[in-house]
């Protein structure tokens, strides 16, 4: 069985309206948002984390990667992508690997999720899913074949598990 967490980035900050869209940092709400999903995520079994080389999702990343003690890579596709590209991405994976978690954007997660789950709720910022795959193997993962098992936003970690969304 293969586990897969999707996090979309967290809040970024739109004051310098020169920067281009790869280039936007977090904004102060989203930097507290990641600390919380990285306190969340803290003694989870993640064996890689795959990254967006978007700033905003870089700096979601890290903290959660210094949280989970795994290996990230950046991964240029995943930024602009679709839900079938994230996919091809994850079908790519190689088998040595069990539990993946992708930091990316919307709207390809929440494609992604609707695609393997059959439906997909709303992804705010810093969300993060928890999608059960029913496959040894990533490259036999096809549309149907997961099973969203949570989705929960930083406001509902700090209200605590009864405000937990479950699929």
């Amino acid at each position: 069985m293969k586990w897969l967490y999707l996090l979309r980035h967290a809040k970024s900050d739109w004051s310098d309206l020169s920067l281009g869209d790869e280039d936007r940092p977090l904004s102060r709400r989203g930097k507290r948002a990641r600390k919380i999903v990285a306190g969340h995520v803290a003694g989870w079994s993640v064996d890689l984390v795959l990254c967006s080389p978007a700033l905003r999702a870089r700096a979601t990343a890290k903290p959660i990667v210094v949280s989970l003690g795994c290996p990230v890579r950046y991964e240029p596709a995943l930024y602009g992508a679709s839900g079938r590209e994230l996919l091809d991405v994850v079908r790519a994976l190689l088998d040595d690997v069990d539990t993946v978690m992708l930091v990316g954007h919307n709207p390809a997660l929440e494609e992604l999720t609707a695609m393997l789950c059959g439906s997909s709720p709303r992804y705010p910022t810093a969300a993060i899913a928890t999608i059960e795959l029913s496959t040894a193997h990533w490259g036999d993962v096809e549309p149907g074949s997961g099973m969203l098992v949570a989705l929960i936003t930083p406001a509902q970690v700090q209200k605590g598990p009864a405000n937990w969304s479950v699929g």
